[in-house]
């Protein structure tokens, strides 16, 4: 029997399950051939619902203290990409998961502008995008 057409990601040709998941699903092949595949797999846009714009970073080998990504995940799909293991903390995987369910913090504007405000805030760098792609279509519309 021939394997059916696996889906086309941009830089993943496959998706593992994520090595925090304690169950995953695998395909049925015979289910899979019955079905007509995409020629690339859609992508899908979840909102973060985050309470904070900025990341905590307490590594001693990285000089600074926060970080401010507005989306996780990449359409770029980069196969080389250190970010795509930061969605396996979501539950999806880092292979076509990474590529097509982008994950979106929407309000992050607002947070940051929150957080900038606060009479506590001392000012020091912000890592911008330090798991995303600062150029992506992703990083103009989250505000």
């Amino acid at each position: 029997m021939t394997q059916p057409p696996a889906p086309k990601g941009r830089g993943a040709a496959f998706n593992p399950p994520s090595r925090f998941e304690p169950r995953h699903l695998e395909p049925d092949p015979e289910a899979l051939a019955r079905e007509e595949m995409p020629h690339r797999v859609p992508t899908t846009i979840l909102e973060d619902h985050t309470r904070s714009a900025l990341a905590r970073n307490d590594s001693p080998d990285i000089p600074f203290n926060f970080g401010l990504n507005p989306y996780r995940g990449c359409e770029h799909g980069c196969a080389y990409c250190y970010a795509r293991t930061y969605h396996e903390y979501l539950g999806f995987s880092a292979g076509l998961d990474f590529e097509t369910k982008i994950v979106v913090k929407r309000d992050i504007a607002r947070l940051l502008e929150q957080t900038l405000r606060r009479p506590s805030w001392e000012p020091q760098p912000i890592s911008l995008s330090g798991v995303t792609d600062p150029t992506s279509r992703w990083s103009d519309g989250c505000g």
